[in-house]
């Protein structure tokens, strides 16, 4: 054996482990990927399962409550002027259709 056939051995060798390496480095990459994304679909889809937590109280206080439709505009209002809690529908064009109390003298119990 020459030194030249000695060195092409060496190389051949050298390049027997780092074909192996990069085998291991791809199948270990290959791996660290598929953890992500399988606890990425796993965190998307448990998401999805949650329902969005359900807010029970036992008062709500305000001066008025309005009542909108789809496009935004009030149709009702729950309101109390002059101490005297009134409740109004409204049609397309924001005239009242009906309120209550339709007797103005009508004065809350206590």
């Amino acid at each position: 054996m020459t030194t030249s056939e000695v060195e092409v051995y060496g190389i051949l060798e050298r390049i027997r482990k780092l074909e192996t390496q990069n085998r291991r480095w791809k199948f270990v990459s290959l791996l660290v990927l598929l953890m992500f994304v399988s606890t990425l679909t796993i965190g998307v889809m448990a998401q999805e399962r949650i329902a969005p937590p359900l807010v029970r109280a036992q008062t709500v206080e305000a001066n008025t409550f309005l009542l909108r439709d789809a496009d935004g505009s009030v149709r009702g209002r729950l309101v109390m002027r002059s101490y005297k809690p009134i409740l109004e529908f409204y049609d397309e064009g924001g005239k009242v259709i009906w309120s209550a109390p339709t007797n103005p003298k009508l004065v809350p119990t206590r």
